[in-house]
């Protein structure tokens, strides 16, 4: 039951990032995208021909992806025996509640149940607002950082190959391996700027320095060779997305 719910998960998260990243290359290439965040995925879904069915889908979906990483973050404890376990069990759990929001959003906008969403910057408000409050933001600056260096180590040592089997079902293994190299590469990448736009919020207890993907990819738009930038980056992510599809169907947990 749980590997359904686990390849059901996968397959959705790869697929939201790919139609993200495609939305954001079209608007490096100045072809009519946008750059995107997981909302602006719900809004596009929102306005096709059975958007609601598709909406439905991409939910229930992103709630079974929630669901492997409670589970994941429960099984890294019992499990493993490295001294990281415990860092690597917060991340996971940190992700379930991250994309089990996220799943709810969705799911009220496809019944039309009014939703009053709490922002990322009112929760860190109201951190803030508490005594050396700054301090948890500051240690989730450490776990998000954790998680970019742990992308690229997972990179370096060709973890991500770990739980792929290599059969002649796979017909190209080097697509593969590259796929999950530039993907992952990209998502360390972009988990460092998250981390600086948290370390940002609490240096200077201003809230609204935390920002998300849409922001993010903006942020590399303003740098020098912006339109570049982001557009490496959003073909990092649809990698990334290809990735999750072969992740899902040649893998077990």
């Amino acid at each position: 039951m749980m590997q359904k719910i686990r390849t059901l998960g996968f397959y959705t998260k790869g697929f939201l990032y790919i139609l993200l990243g495609i939305l954001t290359f079209l608007a490096a290439l100045n072809l009519g995208g946008k750059v995107a965040n997981k909302n602006s995925v719900i809004t596009f879904l929102q306005d096709q021909i059975f958007g609601k069915v598709l909406l439905s889908i991409l939910g229930i979906g992103i709630l079974a992806y929630s669901i492997w990483r409670f589970f994941k973050a429960y099984k890294v404890i019992k499990k493993e025996e490295e001294k990281t376990k415990y860092f690597l069990s917060i991340d996971f759990f940190i992700r379930g509640i991250i994309y089990g929001s996220f799943a709810v959003s969705i799911l009220y906008k496809v019944f039309n149940i009014s939703n009053n969403d709490v922002s990322k910057e009112t929760m860190a408000s109201k951190i803030l607002a508490i005594e050396h409050g700054e301090y948890i933001i500051y240690s989730l600056a450490i776990i998000v950082l954790f998680s970019a260096l742990n992308q690229f180590y997972i990179v370096y040592k060709k973890n991500f190959l770990n739980n792929i089997e290599k059969s002649d079902n796979i017909k190209s293994f080097s697509f593969l391996e590259k796929s999950g190299k530039f993907g992952i590469t990209s998502r360390g990448v972009s988990f460092l700027v998250f981390a600086w736009f948290i370390y940002k919020a609490a240096s200077t207890k201003n809230p609204d320095k935390i920002k998300g993907t849409q922001e993010m990819f903006s942020y590399l738009h303003s740098l020098s060779f912006g339109d570049i930038l982001m557009g490496i980056m959003a073909l990092g992510f649809i990698s990334y997305g290809i990735f999750q599809y072969f992740y899902a169907r040649y893998s077990s947990y």
